[in-house]
């Protein structure tokens, strides 16, 4: 069989992921792997018409279709992303469709599955037929059990294409959203009490986002600033290269790192504004969020407030809303809100943005940062072991700051729960106290919260009386 790769990486042949792709060529002589590298060279996709007809005719003659990338921030690389519009912009979906076709994605398995929706939702859009995915941690093709997993995996997605096995889709189509927003000024504005308020945004001249951002703005009584995120001036994509990792300084000589200081950093109430395009916001946006990677795993918003203003179908894309509320959550800020135009009664949407606006200010008043939940706790422990296990060697900004700010929280490490666990256990191993002890749980387990009621009523008191 013929096997078409689409290599998401900047780094080409020195892709990690696509040295899963390798190990799969040796592993299966008796099939052909054509490898196209949109990742590395999307600019010349981009440009040259040759180029572009090229990759869609290997596309056109195989039999299936293998999307091998690495994930970068929740999602695949810019370029790929990039490449993906073009396949829409361009009206290349025939090309795809019907082809059988599967992901392979390298990663410290953060958010990987993000990356994997998101992938399979735009095959889905393109009439292909998603067989399924291989997710690898980065060095995972070291084992032996891994590469057996891998090859179970391939020929599967060998087998389907073989048997033309009946795939069903997950991903419905997006519907369009047929009215047009047109804002009224709001009927009153909302003081700022000095916050910092910027809007970043990619809006096209006309467009409802356009319409969100200037209403959204006009609900501040203060001046705020607003952005397009092109005049940031970057010269490209998140290369990969990881020079960022020993002092936060990217590989770019670019206007990105002073947009980012002049913009995203004194920001009290930071909102984020895109359109919807092939399940994502635009690939600018994505290589806005890629970039932000020179600061390593450093969460860059905290503390912040931020807001969402979206112009798509939202409501039909758990995956993105997903990522976007786990981007503030992993960046140890607040999710004020999102607000889209899918209602499409403009008075609804003003009232949304008007309730936006108070709410970002009221809540950056008070200083509040919401909860953390799964996503976030699960995500500082990934990256916490993964830098202490051996990234740090090279990530050692990361590593300075993890260790300034007590990131490294082995459980491991507080001796005296160590102490305390063991001596419970033993005594646990005693059948009467055990069974007295499970007897009397819930009332062991809401002694402690009941202490702190109490200690909160007593500092309730002596509020008041102050």
């Amino acid at each position: 069989m013929q096997i078409c790769v689409i290599s998401g990486s900047p780094k080409g042949e020195k892709s990690v992921t696509l040295q899963y792709v390798r190990f799969l060529e040796q592993a299966f002589p008796e099939h052909t792997f054509s490898v196209a590298h949109v990742g590395r060279e999307i600019r010349t996709i981009e440009q040259q018409e040759e180029v572009w007809n090229g990759l869609l005719a290997a596309i056109k003659e195989c039999d299936g279709v293998l999307w091998a990338t690495p994930v970068y921030c929740l999602l695949v690389p810019a370029q790929l992303k990039r490449f993906i519009e073009l396949v829409g912009d361009r009206n290349a979906m025939e090309t795809f469709s019907g082809k059988y076709t599967a992901a392979l994605t390298t990663s410290i398995h953060y958010f990987d599955h993000t990356a994997h929706a998101y992938l399979h939702g735009v095959c889905d859009d393109l009439g292909m037929r998603y067989v399924g995915f291989y997710s690898a941690h980065m060095q995972d093709l070291e084992k032996e059990a891994s590469q057996e997993q891998l090859i179970q995996f391939f020929s599967d997605f060998l087998e389907a294409i073989a048997k033309q096995r009946p795939i069903r889709k997950e991903f419905p189509l997006l519907p369009a959203i047929p009215s047009h927003y047109i804002p009224m000024s709001p009927p009153v504005t909302v003081d700022t009490h000095g916050k910092r308020v910027v809007i970043l945004h990619d809006a096209e001249p006309g467009s409802d986002l356009e319409a969100m951002v200037g209403e959204l703005a006009a609900c501040y009584a203060d001046p705020i600033q607003v952005a397009h995120i092109q005049d940031s001036m970057m010269k490209g994509a998140c290369l990969g290269c990881c020079r960022c990792a020993f002092d936060n300084t990217c590989i770019y000589d670019d206007g990105f790192r002073a947009f980012w200081e002049k913009y995203v950093i004194p920001a009290d109430v930071l909102v984020i504004a895109g359109t919807v395009r092939d399940r994502f916001f635009s690939a600018t946006w994505k290589q806005f969020f890629d970039r932000s990677f020179y600061n390593g795993h450093v969460p860059a918003f905290e503390g912040k407030q931020i807001a969402y203003l979206v112009e798509g179908s939202l409501g039909y894309l758990a995956n993105l809303r997903e990522v976007l509320t786990s981007l503030v959550m992993t960046e140890e800020a607040n999710l004020a809100g999102i607000v889209t135009n899918e209602p499409g009664d403009p008075a609804e949407i003003d009232a949304a943005l008007y309730a936006l606006a108070e709410r970002s200010v009221r809540l950056s008043d008070r200083g509040y940062i919401a909860p953390a939940t799964f996503p976030a706790v699960g995500g500082h422990k990934i990256f916490r072991d993964e830098i202490w296990r051996g990234m740090r060697a090279v990530f050692k900004a990361d590593d300075r700051y993890y260790r300034q700010h007590g990131l490294y929280d082995f459980p491991t490490r507080n001796y005296l729960q160590r102490i305390s666990t063991r001596a419970t256990s033993l005594i646990m191993s005693i059948p009467g106290i055990r069974r007295e002890v499970v007897k009397n749980m819930p009332t062991y387990m809401v002694q402690p919260l009941q202490r702190s009621i109490e200690k909160s009523t007593v500092l309730a008191k002596r509020k008041a009386k102050e």
